[in-house]
């Protein structure tokens, strides 16, 4: 648990990061949180999603997605990875199936 939410739900390659405020809405128990590296991107994404009336429970992060699995390691009840590209194409491609498994327990 992280935050005093019941569930961590951990987007890689988020985009637009529609997905993440999809799933906090729809679940006040759930930290959605959203990795890209497009940083123009998720500040939009994060200004639109806390305005008044938004979600509280939605977070954006700046970064690389195989770092981020590493980072959140034990902390993440679901993963989501649309469209895997770049790094974490490359380490899902090598085997590193497992290893994302670890992070989340599942796919």
């Amino acid at each position: 648990m992280i935050a005093g939410r019941q569930r961590v739900l951990l987007d890689l390659g988020t985009g637009d990061g529609a997905a993440v405020v999809r799933a906090a809405r729809a679940d006040a128990g759930v930290l959605a949180v959203g990795v890209d590296t497009d940083a123009a991107s998720l500040r939009e994404v994060s200004q639109k999603a806390h305005r008044k009336g938004g979600v509280a429970n939605a977070l954006f992060l700046v970064g690389d997605a195989a770092e981020a699995l590493e980072a959140f390691r034990g902390h993440v009840d679901e993963l989501r990875i649309t469209l895997p590209w770049g790094s974490l194409l490359q380490r899902v491609l090598e085997g590193e199936r497992a290893f994302a498994l670890a992070v989340a327990g599942s796919l």
